[in-house]
């Protein structure tokens, strides 16, 4: 438990950085990309790939995406990417259940033995490789090479890496064009809108059972600048922000507040909020009969990227 959860109310503490699927803030960005994933699984499209910034929520799509898929699909998921040829095989039949076999080859017959068995029975099997991007050229040929198992009508493993978008310049190399030609589908997940920003805060405050008024509305502005709508670092910055609310007292936190924890985080300005946000801001908190006014919205201009929707 935070330290700040009985003053502000919270039956379980909104900012933590652990990717738990129940504080999930679906995004368009994030539901088209959750969908996705889910019907490359479910269709046997064989080969998807999932890429971001650090901080976009990767992890935590990952998992929704486990908890939707259910019992009806058997997953493996890695997140040490530093592996050989064996240490490859070995893993994957250890995630399945399956005795650890002494060679690669017996490795890849056990393997397939286990595979048919899973699809007579008609269950999807899955393999997560979280950290993708800095899988060795070895390795990805060696995934690649995973994707044969199949029979003539359906593949009977789907694979999807995960990384960061350095995974989709190595996957464009000419020597690894082969495991490029099979991927199906492709996703990229992006940093949160201004809006989306303030929807995600209040949405993990009312899950988490508090008030979704407790950032007042000028503390999104900083919230935004300063964490360039990365939710890692919104959380970052709202846990930190509630500390020192709860030290002080403040039933409210105000963009002073942000401001100050931003520094003493050694957080730059990632966004700028322009007068498009700014109206729209304005829209936003009248629905609640609040308002904030203009001089709080500086227009001071930071090394900004224009947030997009996800891209497939």
């Amino acid at each position: 438990m935070a330290v700040y959860d009985a003053f502000y109310k919270f039956s379980v503490p909104p900012f933590t950085l652990s990717p738990d699927p129940a504080f999930l803030y679906m995004s368009p960005g994030h539901r088209d990309t959750l969908a996705g994933l889910k019907y490359a699984v479910l269709d046997g499209k064989g080969f998807a790939v999932l890429t971001g910034e650090v901080g976009t929520g990767k992890t935590t799509l990952v998992r929704a995406l486990l908890t939707e898929l259910g019992d009806t699909t058997h997953t493996a998921l890695f997140f040490n990417p530093h592996l050989s040829r064996q240490d490859l095989y070995q893993e994957l039949l250890a995630e399945f259940g399956l005795p650890v076999e002494q060679t690669i080859a017996t490795s890849v017959r056990a393997l397939q033995s286990f595979l048919l068995d899973r699809f007579a029975a008609n269950t999807r099997v899955v393999v997560i490789i979280d950290e993708a991007h800095v899988l060795s050229r070895g390795i990805l040929e060696e995934v690649r090479l995973l994707s044969n198992f199949e029979t003539s009508k359906s593949k009977l493993l789907q694979i999807v890496l995960v990384g960061q978008p350095e995974l989709n310049r190595r996957l464009r190399r000419p020597a690894l064009r082969q495991l490029r030609q099979r991927i199906a589908l492709s996703f990229e997940l992006l940093p949160l809108a201004f809006e989306e920003t303030i929807a995600y805060v209040r949405w993990r405050l009312t899950v988490a059972g508090g008030s979704a008024d407790i950032f007042e509305p000028s503390a999104f502005v900083p919230l935004h600048r300063f964490s360039g709508g990365l939710p890692r670092l919104v959380n970052l910055l709202c846990d930190h922000a509630l500390v020192a609310g709860f030290a002080r007292d403040c039933p409210a936190i105000a963009a002073g507040v942000v401001r100050e924890v931003a520094h003493e985080l050694s957080l730059r300005p990632l966004a700028r909020v322009g007068l498009r946000d700014r109206l729209a801001m304005r829209r936003q908190t009248s629905r609640t009969n609040v308002t904030i006014p203009l001089m709080e919205l500086s227009t001071a201009h930071y090394a900004y990227t224009r947030p997009r929707r996800t891209n497939k």
